[in-house]
């Protein structure tokens, strides 16, 4: 009968040291494993965090470029009620109706309007307005706008980005021209147009320039100059002819054939008001009738009136009377003006601080702005339904006239102030785009 043997020692030593080996190796492969993921885990949450920061200033890009325009539009909607872009450019840039935008702070160097829009500090828009280099002779000044067109600048703020953004705006001109009649123009018995920039200084004889312009729609001899001392120190512009006779000159350019223009016309300001006229507010001396809007001065009376806008039916002086104003003033009348027996006093000697305009409409009526006494008045007048006659005692006139028709045979210089060509009828933005580095 076989016998059985008793298992070998060193063979259950061997068993027990492959064993070993074999647990010493399987917990290797989980410590690399568990590495592994760990590792895996550590790239896959900085990743993440470098997708959120990535998205995070994705995010912040845009809400800045959102801000930036969001800049430009609220200045341009302050801006479309600006009586002039070099308001707005004065203070460095930040002048004007931009005041109502926000605080001035410095911003590498520069002033800005700033509001705050989003949740940090310096977080918001800051815009100001930048000349366009507009002066065609001579360093520019980006002080004082020419051409009717600026730009803003718009820089959007948040967190750590920005955008900016610009934007181009210009306006259209109620002064162009020294004189613009729309049925046509008569000078004579020496009447001169020539022109001057109150911005820079007063009026100059020995520096006057030329762009003392005039203009007229009507198909006929719509622009008549007589006279051996008549002359235009500037361009003529007829939809219909330029007719010179007896020695009177354009020093600029005529054009016969011209296109038309349209001029906006003047609200009534009786019905803007309610159907009612301006109170007795404001207005010393003279006689004034809030009922009917008639304000009359005879016998060298004096009519003065504070600063701010007047709805007028009627306007009179007579027997060497004055009407006066010191500073910004503005008359809206439905009704005939004569001061052919009187004379008005402008202290500020700014024809853009006395604004004329009528709303009669009459365009046959020569006569529906008479102005011809006094030596010299400061004003702009804005009649492009009735008729406006320079005669009289008037010798100088300092502003622009838009008017039906316009008749200077009194001899009266008319001196274009050119700061007027930047009283606006109206604003528009004509381009934007952003600005990238």
């Amino acid at each position: 009968m076989a016998r059985l043997r008793p298992a070998s020692s060193s063979g259950r030593r061997a068993n027990g040291r492959g064993a070993r080996r074999e647990r010493g190796s399987a917990l290797v492969v989980v410590l690399l494993v568990i590495g592994a993921l760990s590792y895996l885990s550590v790239m896959g949450a900085r990743s993440a965090r470098t997708e959120l920061q990535v998205a995070e200033k994705d995010v912040q890009a845009k809400q800045a470029l959102s801000v930036a325009e969001a800049g430009v539009n609220h200045a341009y909607n302050l801006i479309k009620s600006s009586s002039g872009f070099t308001n707005e450019l004065s203070s460095g840039g930040t002048g004007g109706t931009l005041t109502n935008l926000g605080s001035v702070v410095a911003l590498d160097g520069q002033n800005y309007r700033f509001l705050a829009f989003g949740g940090g500090s310096s977080d918001g828009y800051y815009v100001r307005a930048v000349d366009d280099y507009d002066e065609t002779s001579g360093a520019n000044d980006p002080t004082i706008d020419k051409n009717n067109r600026i730009y803003l600048v718009s820089r959007g703020r948040v967190g750590s980005a920005e955008r900016v953004v610009t934007a181009a705006v210009g306006g259209v001109s109620k002064f162009p021209y020294a004189l613009f009649g729309d049925r046509f123009i008569t000078l004579s018995g020496g009447s001169q147009t020539d022109s001057f920039d109150s911005r820079v200084g007063p009026y100059n004889a020995l520096t006057a320039g030329s762009k003392g312009s005039v203009r007229s729609n009507d198909s006929s001899n719509s622009i008549d100059l007589s006279g051996g001392s008549t002359a235009v120190h500037g361009d003529a512009i007829a939809h219909g002819t330029v007719t010179t006779s007896g020695g009177a000159t354009v020093t600029g350019t005529s054009t016969d054939g011209a296109p038309t223009m349209s001029f906006p016309a003047v609200p009534d300001c009786y019905v803007a008001n309610g159907n009612h006229y301006s109170s007795a507010s404001g207005i010393t001396g003279g006689s004034y009738n809030p009922s009917t809007g008639v304000l009359n001065a005879s016998g060298g009376g004096a009519i003065s009136l504070a600063n701010g806008t007047y709805c007028f039916h009627t306007i009179t002086l007579s027997g060497g009377s004055t009407l006066s104003v010191s500073g910004p003033v503005t008359l809206d009348v439905n009704g005939a003006v004569n001061i052919s027996g009187g004379s008005v006093v402008n202290t500020t000697n700014l024809a853009s601080n006395l604004q004329l305009y009528s709303s009669l409409n009459d365009p046959t009526n020569n006569n529906g702005v008479v102005l011809s006494g006094g030596s010299a008045t400061y004003m702009v007048v804005d009649a492009p339904t009735t008729g406006l006659t320079f005669s009289g005692g008037l010798s100088t006139f300092y502003g622009a006239v838009v008017a039906a028709a316009i008749t200077n045979s009194g001899g009266v210089h008319v001196h274009y102030d050119e700061a007027l060509f930047g009283i606006l009828s109206s604003v528009a933005v004509s381009s934007w785009q952003e600005v990238r580095n």
